[in-house]
């Protein structure tokens, strides 16, 4: 009986995903089409940027001296979904900051990351996401920048990178 409304819970999630991102998918490709822009190949299906993970634990930096934090990650290890294929945008995710009251946790943010791999969204989308994400959480760092360095794609690098130093 458990096995059975286990399976039912399963079944539900599964068609609520899939809901959420045949609508999204809808809406993405209504929007580029708005701007002339047509899918290129076979079309996947992806989710909304809602969809990630929203928090990202954090633990408190109690010291005064004044250091730089940064994660990397190796290629492969950080990807999205171009919302005009489908297809996977890997890239490299460098996030480099000064604590102010907070830290981030790292099991965490491992987490939050790949709950990126499902959602499409354009490579400076995300950029701006994440930072924000991780503005909100550390609420105040010293300083945040966030960089998305990502693996050549029709032979155009692409770097997005956003530094808290130069936002008003």
């Amino acid at each position: 009986m458990a096995d059975l409304q286990q399976n039912k819970i399963i079944e539900q999630q599964l068609e609520e995903t899939y809901k959420l991102a045949l609508d999204h998918t809808k809406v993405a490709l209504d929007y580029m089409a708005q701007y002339g822009i047509k899918p290129d190949g076979k079309l996947n299906l992806f989710l909304p940027p809602d969809s990630r993970q929203q928090e990202i634990h954090r633990l408190p930096y109690t010291h005064k001296a004044k250091q730089v934090v940064v994660y990397e990650t190796e290629t492969g290890e950080f990807s999205a979904l171009c919302p005009f294929s489908g297809l996977p945008d890997f890239g490299v995710l460098r996030i480099e900051y000064v604590p102010g009251s907070w830290i981030v946790e790292l099991k965490s943010l491992k987490y939050y990351i790949l709950s990126w791999r499902n959602v499409g969204i354009a490579q400076e989308d995300v950029t701006a996401y994440i930072y924000e994400d991780l503005k909100k959480w550390l609420e105040d760092p010293d300083r945040l920048v966030v960089s998305t360095i990502y693996n050549v794609r029709g032979g155009i690098n692409t770097t997005c990178s956003i530094d808290s130093r130069t936002q008003g």
